[in-house]
């Protein structure tokens, strides 16, 4: 069995750089996060790291459960985030096995990951499981980008997007769309927006079941559409308020963060000046790729 004691994984753009070489522990690469390795996760970390690369070492913990200090910012069952007085974010995942503790600086450049290491038995593991996604979407908020809880396709090198309420169909949609056109489904649950050098762009991520429904790829966005099957079928064109709107209840939006709200907005009102907003109450059976790909303003 190869060890594997650090490995690079690139989300949205976002370069994770898990570095275990001192613990003695073998990370696991879940499955489905293999297609997003970076190209150099093999090679060593300390002389491939990019700017911007967040690199978080492994640390043995035994008092993982020792009081968390700082100040909490938010708090559930299942993980709770804090910043202490140096500015640092802590992501601290109590019900875990084994529970774990990820501190990251104030650039999000380093930090660690904690937990004790006795607690594996000497089984492999995946560091980051659970954790990657929260701490993904307040690094975005550091540039004003987002999670979006959306299925998304790449149809000739752009972007579309299909947002809505859980049950919608969104994935149906995307899944009827990939099959129909030859093309590939980014994700099926969540996306990644950002802005990049003035352009917006959608990115596929791991966050999913199935391994077929995902893809590191990103691409420019062309359209967004909201489903909604109350509406009578067919595609509308809807105004930039109503579609903002739509976004802010249906994102992982870190509200707890509220210095980091006006560049999020800032970003939305950008994005609905450029980028064209439609309901959708698919007609699934037909021809979709006429319903959606060319939809015109």
């Amino acid at each position: 069995m190869t060890h594997i004691d650090f490995l690079t994984l690139e989300i949205g753009s976002l370069r994770y750089v898990i570095d275990a070489r001192d613990s003695g522990i073998n990370l696991a690469v879940p499955f489905i996060f293999k297609p997003f390795l970076a190209i150099d996760t093999q090679l060593d970390p300390l002389t491939t790291s990019k700017t911007g690369d967040l690199r978080l070492i492994l640390v043995d913990d035994p008092q993982i459960f020792e009081q968390v200090r700082g100040a909490p910012l938010c708090r559930s069952e299942v993980w709770e985030l804090w910043r202490d007085d140096r500015g640092n974010d802590i992501f601290f995942s109590p019900r875990q096995a084994p529970p774990r503790r990820v501190t990251i600086d104030p650039t999000y450049q380093s930090g660690t990951i904690a937990f004790d290491f006795s607690a594996l038995h000497g089984s492999d593991i995946y560091p980051l499981a659970s954790t990657d996604i929260r701490i993904t979407v307040n690094w975005l908020a550091r540039f004003g980008d987002l999670l979006l809880h959306a299925a998304s396709i790449a149809v000739g090198g752009e972007g579309c997007c299909f947002l809505g309420a859980s049950g919608a169909g969104k994935s149906t949609l995307a899944a009827a769309l990939a099959t129909e056109m030859g093309v590939p489904i980014l994700g099926e649950d969540q996306a990644i927006l950002r802005n990049l050098d003035g352009e917006f762009w959608i990115f596929g991520t791991p966050w999913h079941e199935r391994a077929d429904r995902c893809s590191p790829q990103g691409v420019p966005l062309k359209k967004i559409f909201f489903v909604d099957r109350s509406l009578a079928p067919g595609v509308h064109p809807i105004a930039p308020s109503e579609g903002v709107q739509c976004i802010l209840q249906t994102a992982f939006i870190p509200y707890y963060l509220p210095e980091k709200l006006p560049l999020i907005l800032d970003r939305l009102s950008l994005l609905a000046d450029t980028v064209p907003f439609f309901t959708i109450n698919p007609v699934l059976g037909s021809d979709l790729s006429s319903q959606i790909i060319d939809q015109q303003i």
